[in-house]
């Protein structure tokens, strides 16, 4: 089948027409740079909501007296201190360079594995 130059109108079928799109050329080299732009890692979702929906529940039906809600305000806050220790965690390892379980590299990490393995300079 011969093929078809770029522009061309071509008709397959009676009452069908279409134009081929032209391809665009390259301007330049692709070539990715040796350094990415900063960005901070996205917030995961919300932790602890469950409990501070049930502390809160448990302050409304008790007009808001912290006596009778002990054990749903102890366990929100051991939750927060739960989730502050994690973040903590997290921040350490990508300090460090260790992949999370999310399997997305930061820009720090990305950075320093570029600087490692920089992109070889090809001349023109």
């Amino acid at each position: 089948m011969a093929r078809i130059p770029p522009g061309v109108i071509i008709n397959p079928a009676p009452g069908v027409r279409y134009k081929v799109p032209a391809v665009k050329k390259i301007q330049k080299e692709l070539i990715l740079k040796d350094k990415v732009k900063f960005q901070r890692n996205r917030l995961g979702a919300a932790t602890c909501l469950t409990e501070m929906s049930l502390m809160m529940a448990c302050w409304k039906e008790n007009d808001f007296k912290d006596s009778a809600c002990a054990k749903e305000i102890a366990a929100f806050h051991k939750c927060t201190e739960e989730a502050t220790k994690e973040r903590r965690r997290v921040r350490e390892a990508d300090k460090k360079g260790i992949v999370q379980q999310e399997g997305r590299l930061s820009s720090r990490n990305v950075n320093k594995l570029l600087q490692r393995f920089p992109h070889p300079v090809t001349p023109h």
